[in-house]
């Protein structure tokens, strides 16, 4: 959109109907479906994926889609979704959640006409540490490059009393990508699984200096190239429902690196909440 030119641009990303009670829970329109457990990369999710290069990647579009989820038990639930792509085509999901003691544990499937998966979700806490730590991944079938790979996290965060939040995740794939098949099919159902490299480290780290100010400072490192990508940002509390940020997107690493060929971009963003 050219905004020079004094355009404006929006975006619907939530308009939803529905039922629920303690048993069913039913949703019809535009709306999140929730899979995954990591906090930087999401690779089951195959709905909503999570960007941890965007501007806002806790900022995902929606789905037209048909859900519905029903209760086993107080701890364990059963879904199914129907969901229409941009391209008339659809998707069809299920997943299945139990707790077992100390640990969260689900089984996803996925099948589309460009890809499949088979994955599981692991989530619980370290023993008595109060660290929590997460793993999620499976098998991929990309239909539409004729690859087949596994892709999974292991992630652990630990919430300090001083305000600190730390956060650190490992992605591995057995399989990469070259930069124009990420490129030229960037709206497939596996876009976000398509990664350069086989691994990468992030981290991020979040603390509340007093009731009006607050920081973030989020890391992506890749071990192949040793290139990295860092962004600060520092928040400021307006009011309940307003706040003013800064903050900054910096690339590092040699011209021939994943994250070396890409400018630094900061940014001043003001958000309101009604």
């Amino acid at each position: 959109k050219n905004y020079g030119n004094g355009e404006v641009f929006g975006r619907l990303h939530r308009f939803n109907v529905g039922y629920s009670d303690e048993t069913h829970n039913v949703v019809f329109g535009l709306q999140k479906i929730s899979m995954g457990v990591g906090r930087i990369w999401t690779p089951t999710d195959l709905f909503n994926p999570r960007n941890p290069l965007a501007l806002e990647p806790d900022q995902v579009y929606g789905n037209y889609a048909l859900s519905y989820t029903y209760a086993l038990g107080e701890l364990s639930e059963i879904m199914g979704v129907v969901a229409k792509r941009h391209d008339h085509t659809y998707k069809y999901a299920g997943r299945i959640k139990s707790n077992f003691g100390v640990l969260d544990i689900a089984l996803d499937v996925l099948s589309s006409d460009d890809a499949q998966m088979i994955a599981y979700e692991l989530e619980g806490n370290l023993f008595e540490t109060g660290i929590e730590w997460r793993s999620e991944g499976g098998y991929f079938k990309d239909k539409l490059l004729d690859k087949e790979f596994f892709q999974g996290i292991l992630g652990l965060d630990y919430g300090f009393q001083n305000g600190l939040t730390l956060v650190t995740e490992w992605i591995h794939s057995s399989e990469t990508y070259s930069f124009d098949e990420i490129l030229l099919h960037q709206e497939s159902t596996l876009s976000n699984n398509r990664h350069l490299s086989s691994d990468y480290i992030g981290a991020s780290a979040y603390y509340d200096f007093n009731l009006l100010f607050n920081g973030a400072l989020s890391l992506i490192y890749s071990p192949d190239d040793q290139s990295s990508f860092i962004s600060p940002v520092i928040e400021y509390s307006i009011s309940d429902d307003a706040s003013l940020a800064l903050g900054a997107m910096l690339y590092n690493g040699n011209g021939e690196s994943e994250f070396g060929t890409i400018d630094n971009s900061y940014y001043l963003r003001f958000k309101v909440t009604y």
